[in-house]
């Protein structure tokens, strides 16, 4: 049977031109257009779900830091005020043991009364200061010179100490009147080794707690000074402090590296043994 009795090809004729109108073509690309605006609408959508998210997570992250850093906070304070106690406490303890050290002295006839406390306290920084302050600016002063034997290389650290102790306190009641740089060149003078920052760096600071230390004594009633006069061959070995601990049996003062720390007065009184260098005297 032919399609055309029925008029098959005509009809599909037409509706092959139907499907290759522009009607049709704008409806298609129309339906594709409204896809893309869905697609995006929800991506946008989508995107604002996840930024909403992100921004609660991070509120409540937030929340429980500022919480941690609060208790943390408290806890530092809390902490803080436990050593404040503390030191509170070791500060009395350390007023109630410099009382007591008063006390035996006044006792021991080193001091007459509690005027003489202040003495005592500095007598203590004059020899702290020279037997570790001083002794470690002495090493640095005077290096060891090709194969100088272990007494002659004490002997003149101990010198360099003396020469140190002379220059920066002496007179002891009155205040510091050389600047730093003087006793420096001094001490260059004698032939020590000024030079390098390490030197000039401690020695700063010594020259600054001596200066100190001298404005505290001028600034008290009772004025003090260092004994410079003793005679060293009179001294008993009880009575003065040896520069090296280690020393022979037989050893003598050989010479005064610094002196007793002397409160004047009408009973002036030592509050610190004279410091010195003593050798062998080679008795067998």
């Amino acid at each position: 049977m032919d399609r055309s009795t029925y008029g098959f090809d005509s009809e599909d004729q037409e509706h092959d031109e139907f499907m290759e109108s522009d009607n049709t073509r704008g409806w298609g690309a129309g339906r594709k257009e409204r896809n893309k605006r869905d697609t995006a609408a929800w991506c946008l959508w989508l995107r604002e779900q996840v930024a909403e998210d992100i921004k609660r997570q991070s509120a409540t992250l937030t929340t429980r830091t500022e919480a941690r850093t609060e208790a943390l906070q408290r806890s530092v304070d809390s902490l803080g005020k436990r050593l404040d106690a503390v030191a509170r406490n070791v500060d009395l303890l350390l007023d109630a043991l410099r009382d007591q050290g008063v006390r035996d002295a006044i006792d021991a006839g080193r001091a007459t009364s509690d005027v003489h406390r202040r003495h005592l306290e500095l007598a203590q920084t004059y020899r702290t200061l020279v037997t570790q302050a001083l002794r470690d600016l002495g090493r640095l002063l005077c290096p060891k010179v090709g194969d100088e034997g272990r007494t002659e290389l004490a002997r003149r650290r101990a010198q360099a100490v003396a020469h140190l102790v002379a220059l920066l306190f002496q007179p002891l009641d009155q205040p510091m009147s050389s600047t730093q740089e003087e006793i420096v060149d001094r001490l260059r003078a004698f032939g020590l080794a000024t030079e390098g920052t390490q030197v000039r760096g401690q020695f700063a600071a010594v020259f600054r707690r001596a200066a100190e230390l001298r404005e505290g004594v001028a600034g008290l009633a009772l004025s003090a000074e260092l004994d410079f006069a003793v005679d060293l061959t009179a001294l008993p070995a009880d009575h003065y402090q040896p520069w090296e601990e280690q020393q022979a049996d037989d050893a003598q003062p050989e010479f005064l590296i610094a002196p007793a720390y002397v409160v004047g007065g009408d009973r002036p009184q030592s509050l610190s043994r004279p410091i010195v260098f003593v050798t062998s005297t080679g008795r067998p």
